[in-house]
């Protein structure tokens, strides 16, 4: 009742008064909790219209979360057992304690150049065993997908000259930018059209990310040529001050592109997942590239490529 005492109606000598003056009271109490309801901080937000949303039921592993922001980083070279509990590597160990760490997670091919492009298109594309970059790739593929959906990416690449380079390297050793480890400009419907646009030099942490981030590190920073350190270094200047921007529904996801051994194709590579919400702990699950591209599309509502259509897909969010 403490709606209808906001309003001071002139009391009808007759029952049949009365009754036509409550009668317009509730029509309009109705009219303007219909137009406005209360939100966060009892600010007022517009009512729903429309019929009532229906549930999307994904499968375990993909989201239907609407602001989702991914930010991917690929580091280079190395086995679980030499990141995982090295002391060469604090900042990442201590991530551990911070989401999630899967360390039954395993790289699909040797060299470099197919997993990246497993990550990305969902098979290897021609380029099992080596890391030749030359014809560019053609294949269904993330970063187009994401662009004809209407998501925002961008492939940032440290140390890469400018936006839509095409050469095989960039820079001075040890910190090359590696056309091997940049997927993105090795597809056609990337490198030969506007879309090239959208991969382009690594200059900090962006203010506001786009949706998805595929983050590579020149070859230094990201393993390939350097001690395990400086990555560790680099990444405890990134990460801190990436995920907040990502948002309350962002992740960041930070695997190797292959490992030293040949397990399950490409040697078995930490990864890890932070975020809000991401459950603490060691999992023990098999995931492959394969499933980091099956999670993503997922995320994004887009069609799985290859063999990410049979892959288990990474967690990116409880379902």
């Amino acid at each position: 009742m403490g709606m209808l005492r906001r309003f001071a109606f002139p009391r009808p000598a007759s029952r049949s008064g009365r009754i036509a003056a409550l009668a317009s009271v509730l029509l309009v109490a109705a009219a303007a909790c219909g137009g406005q309801a209360a939100g966060e901080g009892g600010a007022a937000r517009p009512a729903a219209s429309g019929p009532p949303a229906t549930a999307l039921v994904l499968p375990p592993g993909e989201s239907s979360q609407p602001l989702a922001r991914v930010a991917v980083i690929v580091l280079e070279n190395h086995e679980v057992s030499q990141i995982v509990g090295n002391r060469c590597c604090p900042y990442l160990n201590s991530l551990a304690s911070r989401g999630s760490l899967f360390t039954n997670y395993t790289a699909v091919s040797h060299p470099s150049l197919p997993n990246y492009l497993a990550m990305t298109s969902g098979g290897l594309q021609g380029k099992k065993g080596t890391d030749n970059t030359n014809p560019i790739v053609d294949a269904p593929n993330l970063f187009a997908q994401l662009s004809a959906a209407g998501a925002g990416w961008r492939a940032y690449e440290q140390t890469m000259p400018r936006a839509c380079y095409r050469g095989a390297f960039a820079g001075t050793s040890p910190g090359y930018y590696a056309l091997k480890h940049d997927p993105a400009m090795m597809f056609r419907s990337v490198a030969t059209t506007d879309l090239c646009r959208n991969v382009v030099p690594w200059s900090g942490v962006p203010n506001v990310p786009p949706r998805f981030s595929f983050i590579v590190p020149n070859e230094c920073a990201d393993m390939h040529s350097c001690s395990p350190a400086v990555a560790d270094a680099w990444l405890k200047q990134v990460v801190p001050r990436l995920l907040p921007r990502l948002g309350r529904n962002g992740r960041i996801v930070i695997t190797w592109d292959e490992g030293t051994t040949n397990t399950g194709g490409g040697g078995r590579v930490a990864t890890f997942l932070i975020g809000p919400g991401v459950p603490v702990g060691r999992v023990s699950t098999r995931f492959t590239h394969y499933g980091l591209l099956a999670a993503l599309e997922g995320v994004f509502h887009l069609q799985r490529l290859g063999y990410a259509r049979t892959a288990r897909p990474l967690p990116l969010f409880v379902p």
